[in-house]
């Protein structure tokens, strides 16, 4: 057996040496060369996880009982390196402590108490922005993970939230809704180029790619006020073509070119626009430049996204919410009135 023992020694090749101190653990009549054979398996495993970190949960099992067969035999500080790779705080504290090396222990406790302190302030700021952000105070909940991502750069995960959530927020003045059923597009600009390509898209064989606008007037009104932009089929109010801006009022008719026709609504603080006749035959169209009174609530466009004050509490994604709310992609609002969906 000592042969076996020191031919072990002087054998590079991993699975040589695993063999013949195997043969060696298990051939053995002597105690002592039992247990150096035991020994030197044990030290010979982690050695090997070491350079090759285990993978599997037999890798993982194979280590683990190798960590606990040196600290049988005494041998603490390897047992203290196999539960540093497999992340077995009470073992490596254990088995620190018995080796008596009490700075690498003070090294581990200091780290793993800036840990724990870290992820209690993590969780602390995400609960704070997911609080804030299920109630409706979507800038509050943004500017809570913005602190945090700000101090921890390496912190990916809620770069990520941070990313997803920014981009969920209705900017950019337009968004689409569903109100009791039916589709809305809100504008929230002025003022509002409509055409083939502009703020708003309409189909029509007879539609330019800048065909007309909606804008406020300069007066002390305020009024909306309808402006042809050079187009090619023209544009009519209630059936006369339009050469210089004119004042748009409820119930009238606008018409871009021969193939499509917009109703005028001036109702609740907005202007709408119904698609009466073309390829979008019944989208509405509400534009929001001011405070729009819904069965909800006042919807307003803010710096910060759309926003609804509701005029009694709702459900936001279920929770009750009786505060003004900046409203996101994906939201859903329930009240005794009526229902609105984000699309």
């Amino acid at each position: 057996m000592r042969v076996l023992l020191a031919v072990s020694e002087t054998t590079r090749a991993l699975e040589a040496r695993r063999s013949l101190l195997t043969r060696a653990a298990t051939l053995s009549r002597n105690d002592a060369q039992q247990v150096e054979a035991r020994r030197r398996l044990a030290r010979l495993t982690v050695d090997e996880a070491e350079d090759d970190p285990p993978r599997t949960d037999d890798d993982r099992r194979a280590l683990a009982d190798a960590a606990r067969a040196l600290e049988g035999l005494g041998e603490h500080g390897d047992a203290a390196r196999a539960y540093v790779m497999l992340e077995d705080r009470e073992g490596i504290v254990r088995t620190l402590t018995l080796s008596g090396d009490v700075e690498a222990l003070e090294r581990l406790t200091g780290a793993r108490d800036d840990v724990d302190r870290h992820g209690l302030r993590r969780r602390a700021a995400t609960e704070d922005a997911d609080t804030r952000w299920r109630s409706g105070d979507r800038p509050g909940s943004l500017t809570a993970l913005r602190a945090w991502v700000g101090s921890n750069a390496d912190d990916h995960e809620a770069r990520r939230l941070l990313d997803q959530r920014e981009a969920s927020l209705l900017r950019g003045g337009r968004c689409e809704l569903r109100v009791d059923g039916e589709a809305v597009t809100l504008m929230g600009k002025l003022p509002l180029v409509i055409g083939r390509e502009g703020d708003l898209v309409l189909r029509g064989a007879g539609v330019s790619r800048r065909h007309c606008e909606i804008a406020r007037s300069d007066d002390a009104a305020g009024a909306y006020e309808l402006r042809d932009l050079e187009s090619r089929a023209g544009t009519r109010l209630d059936g006369l073509r339009i050469g210089a801006p004119m004042r748009l009022r409820d119930g009238q008719r606008v018409e871009l070119g021969d193939d499509l026709a917009l109703r005028v609504g001036l109702a609740d603080g907005a202007l709408t626009l119904l698609v009466e006749r073309g390829l979008d035959r019944g989208r509405r169209v509400a534009v929001l430049a001011g405070d729009w009174r819904t069965p909800m609530g006042v919807l307003r466009m803010r710096e910060s996204g759309l926003e609804l004050e509701p005029s009694a509490p709702v459900q936001l994604n279920g929770q009750r919410v009786a505060m003004a709310m900046v409203l996101a992609h994906g939201d859903r609002i329930d009240g005794a009135r009526g229902w609105m969906e984000v699309l």
